[in-house]
């Protein structure tokens, strides 16, 4: 997750000529920020671009999969925070992850601040390369591209040519989030059994299913400094 203004300097995963992954690219190094000496974090922040000057999170989704990203109401009454959510059970057959999320702001960790200068997001898979949302013929053209997406109706789906879905383009308000993560290991796990599946719709206890999060705060006015950065471990 990063600012619209800094995606455009993203470079994904890259590769050498016998498929290895290249250690010194935005991927490798993401995922590097994620396990750091054998160690296993929910959330870290990464740097990226020319001389670092970019900042990002990566957040650990615990495998392939889906994400939600849903706006959270402030106690204010603004729309001013958001919220990407992970759970494997079937979208729609119950609310019970989001219920849950919803009531454990106090149990979450803290992962540091962020801040979002321009108020649009870009939320991506780690080995998207910025390069591959467009055909550019320049690196100008490239964020001036990327840039006009943030005029666009949010959220706005960012594709890749036989890949539909790999990240969004949401809008925010302009500032310093405060980033949280939670997770939740359900009584009855991750997935559903076939029957429920697929059967008549049931009620559910907010404790049966898995799920995780990282929530977004808005905190007030950016840091015209710096940015505070930190990281949230993986507990056992």
């Amino acid at each position: 997750m990063c600012d619209l203004e800094a995606f455009s300097d993203w470079g994904g995963a890259a590769y050498d000529a016998d498929y290895e992954l290249e250690p010194a690219c935005d991927h490798a190094r993401a995922w590097s920020a994620l396990h750091p000496d054998d160690d296993d974090l929910e959330a870290a922040f990464v740097r990226f671009g020319d001389d670092g000057a970019r900042v990002g999170l990566v957040w650990e989704m615990d495998g392939d999969g889906a994400a939600e990203v849903a706006r959270t109401r402030s106690r204010s009454g603004g729309d001013d925070n958001f919220l990407i959510m992970r759970s494997w059970i079937p979208a729609g057959r119950t609310d019970a992850p989001r219920r849950h999320a919803a009531r454990a702001v106090s149990e979450e960790q803290v992962v540091g601040q962020l801040t979002l200068r321009s108020g649009r997001v870009v939320v991506v898979a780690t080995g998207v390369d910025a390069d591959e949302t467009g055909s550019y013929a320049t690196a100008q053209e490239r964020e001036a591209s990327i840039r006009a997406l943030g005029r666009l109706n949010p959220p706005v789906q960012l594709n890749l040519d036989g890949q539909l879905g790999l990240g969004t383009v949401l809008w925010a308000r302009p500032g310093t989030y405060r980033v949280t993560c939670g997770w939740h290991e359900g009584k009855r796990g991750r997935y559903m059994p076939e029957e429920e599946m697929y059967g008549p719709p049931r009620s559910y206890v907010d404790e049966d299913w898995s799920c995780r999060w990282v929530r977004f705060t808005w905190t007030g006015e950016p840091d015209p400094v710096r940015v505070r950065l930190g990281r949230a471990r993986r507990e056992a």
